[in-house]
């Protein structure tokens, strides 16, 4: 059971399939942060995973991931199933997610701090865990993110809400819009290739 205000949420999505949630709360924002949300809950499949976030590293909420360190992960899965099954989709949100690290504006190393590691879960992945500091993010082990944990696809629409944010609070930064667009494509390909994994029809 998942116990939040209703007045602390921000946004609610879904995945593409409808079957997972992320929830957007501003619990504990403090104004001169610059961002709408610090805390998403994130259905595992089996329960609700709270993800802090920050959208960089000045003028942010304190702890959290980072967009570049979620990027990195997505990147990283991603060209984990690309090598696993080539004809598969993952090229093409891997070139989205491209496109989307040279737009986005200076800060950090990409992926600055991030480690991974091997899961408890049988995986045709080498590792299903990500780790930043004392920060661990526990990825679904199949290719069909059907199994526990959490998909790309949530890591995609985690980025896409905070760019879309970002960018509203900032319209005059054109690299954040450029940025948000790629991110969408990206998210667009991980839905046709969860799609083709489960071999339904990509759409």
């Amino acid at each position: 059971m998942i116990d939040l205000d209703e007045k602390d949420i921000v946004a609610e999505r879904r995945t593409g399939d409808g079957e997972r949630f992320a929830i957007f709360t501003d619990t504990d924002v403090l104004p001169f942060w610059g961002q709408r949300f610090w805390g998403v809950v994130l259905d595992t499949c089996g329960d609700g995973f709270g993800l802090p976030v920050r959208y960089g590293s000045v003028c942010t909420a304190p702890t959290g991931w980072t967009l570049r360190q979620l990027i990195c992960v997505a990147q990283a899965r991603l060209a984990l199933e690309h090598a696993r099954a080539p004809e598969a989709g993952a090229l093409a949100v891997l070139e989205a997610l491209g496109q989307a690290v040279r737009q986005m504006p200076e800060g950090e190393p990409l992926g600055n701090g991030v480690s991974f590691d091997p899961g408890g879960q049988a995986s045709p992945y080498r590792w299903t865990l990500a780790r930043c500091g004392d920060l661990a993010l526990p990825l679904c082990p199949d290719p069909e993110s059907r199994q526990e944990g959490i998909t790309p696809e949530l890591v995609l629409i985690v980025l896409d809400q905070a760019l879309k944010d970002w960018s509203e609070r900032a319209p005059y930064l054109r690299r954040l819009w450029s940025c948000r667009n790629a991110i969408r494509d990206a998210l667009a390909a991980e839905i046709r290739r969860v799609r083709i994994a489960r071999g339904e029809a990509p759409g």
